[in-house]
């Protein structure tokens, strides 16, 4: 008797011969374009199927509907579909009226060999798929693990990269074995590794998730992994979207453990913004630059692995993100320059940051002046700049200045609510006491472009002139070196850009405006 036959008795409604047909006929149709209402007969009511752009339960959607799209998935990536074709059954385990059956096959395209893993059960007397899916290896899944893995793919099919996926087993298939083929570019220092803090899942922002996640958490083994979360349904948003954590929240999945308990059932971080963390993604026309969050100690701290030598892992992650994109890039809001200007200009900028026999204040100097030289066409002269006295500020200017700040210290953000509302009359003469860690924070929050691709590089760097100034404001209210939550608010406040949105409520609108100016950046260091 062979592994297949070995729980399966004769009689039992799970024999080889009707596995393999039923298996050997949805491959079939699966890449057939004229197979969709034969497909779709194959499938339990309940399976798991491309619904739109998402997935849904078969039985939501009409058989013409399903052919339809079908149709047009396989006409439209047919250069770049999975071409599989069914070889022996290796593997079978049945339990009552379900079962979990594991195939070898092969992928023609790539010439590779692949176990697919089918779930089946049965209903009036015929057997019907609900889920099918892919691992390198045959593993001790159960038909609900089965479920989960294969729902765990469905970013894969949602993004339509590197064509749309037909199944969730074309999905599978992408997420193990494609990989956008783009240059990554990244700061020279930046590292990072998980320190398991969980400072990701605690942090006050919120995370939101397509409707697709709610799937994959109904069908997690709560009953074994943490029976208080079953039947958890997560809130759902206005535009459809649903809430995994507000701001005030810790995530609900975090264990006591300091660990994911979704990313612990998996083997792996399903949820797009929480797979993506601590990187951001930039698109340029020379690839993809990868930034990292300060939030993340120890990203912040540039503790781990470069991200050069991570380049398959960032690809990977890629895949759940939305990267930064911009047509136009500019030196100020008013003038437009091309892509390698602007990029090395962005560079001068982060050099600036890094140079470390300089204070941080006067880094920030070197910048802002450089891009008034800049914008003016005039000489660059940085050894100039590095000893040049700041010019003293009007005392009017300096009031209003204050007040901006005082303003931003209002906004309703916990850590900012710690600190006093008074700015000290002497800020332009402090300095930080971490410049290393500032100038890092910095450099990423120039980096990741957060505010120099919706704006300028002029504008952007003022932004950060402001975050320097509020790492003094922390570092007066602190008393010495700033504690990991003042840390990751500047990190939120700049990779994450919340200081732009601060900024834009209830600022005067004057202040919006010389945000664009070179000359503004030297004020706010004279302030």
């Amino acid at each position: 008797m062979s592994d297949a036959d070995a729980d399966n008795p004769p009689g039992a409604p799970f024999d080889e011969a009707r596995l393999c047909a039923l298996f050997d006929s949805f491959l079939q149709r699966l890449q057939d374009p004229d197979g969709g209402e034969a497909l779709y007969a194959l499938y339990a009511p309940e399976a798991p199927v491309r619904c739109g752009a998402g997935i849904g339960a078969a039985c939501s959607l009409t058989v013409a509907a399903f052919t339809a799209a079908h149709h047009d998935i396989n006409q439209d990536g047919a250069a770049q579909l999975p071409r599989f074709a069914a070889g022996p059954l290796r593997q079978l385990q049945a339990t009552g009226q379900v079962a979990v059956a594991w195939f070898e096959v092969h992928e023609h395209c790539a010439q590779r060999n692949v176990h697919v893993a089918l779930g089946v059960r049965v209903a009036a007397k015929e057997l019907r798929i609900v889920w099918c899916t892919l691992s390198e290896q045959i593993l001790p899944w159960s038909f609900e693990d089965g479920l989960v893995q294969s729902l765990a793919d469905y970013p894969w099919l949602r993004r339509g990269e590197p064509v749309a996926a037909r199944a969730l087993l074309d999905a599978g298939y992408f997420r193990r074995y494609w990989r956008p083929p783009l240059a990554i570019s990244t700061l020279p220092d930046a590292r990072f590794s998980c320190q398991m803090s969980s400072a990701c899942c605690r942090h006050d922002y919120e995370i939101t998730l397509p409707p697709e996640a709610q799937l994959l958490i109904d069908a997690l083994p709560w009953q074994r992994l943490a029976p208080q979360l079953a039947g958890t349904r997560l809130p759902v948003r206005a535009d459809g979207t649903l809430q995994l954590k507000s701001p005030e929240e810790t995530c609900r999945f975090l264990g006591t453990d300091s660990q994911c308990r979704i990313h612990q059932a998996l083997g792996r971080q399903p949820f797009g913004a929480c797979c993506v963390f601590p990187f951001s993604f930039a698109r340029t026309p020379e690839g993809i630059a990868v930034g990292l969050s300060p939030i993340c100690g120890s990203a912040r701290l540039g503790l781990g692995i470069a991200p050069q030598e991570r380049i398959e892992d960032l690809r990977e992650r890629l895949v759940h993100a939305e990267p930064r994109s911009s047509e136009i890039f500019r030196l100020t809001p008013e003038r437009a320059i091309p892509w390698q200007p602007f990029r090395d200009i962005e560079k001068g900028l982060c050099d600036c940051l890094a140079a470390e026999h300089l204070p941080l204040r006067r880094r920030l100097y070197v910048g802002a002046r450089l891009l008034r030289a800049l914008a003016e066409d005039s000489p660059v002269e940085i050894a100039t700049w590095q000893d040049e006295p700041i010019a003293p500020l009007r005392d009017d200017l300096r009031a209003a200045i204050h007040g901006m700040l005082a303003r931003l210290l209002g906004w309703n953000r916990a850590v900012l609510r710690e600190l006093p509302r008074a700015i000290p009359a002497d800020l332009a003469l402090q300095e930080v006491a971490e410049p290393a860690l500032l100038a890092s924070v910095l450099r990423n929050t120039l980096f990741c472009k957060v505010y120099s691709y919706p704006l300028d590089l002029t504008s952007a760097h003022n932004y950060l002139i402001v975050l320097y100034l509020i790492a003094l404001l922390m570092q007066r209210a602190s008393g010495g070196p700033l504690p990991q939550r003042m840390w990751r608010e500047l990190g939120s406040l700049g990779v994450h850009g919340l200081l732009k949105t601060m900024l834009n409520e209830g600022m005067p609108e004057n202040f919006r405006t010389l945000f664009g100016r070179s000359e503004f950046g030297v004020w706010l260091l004279a302030a």
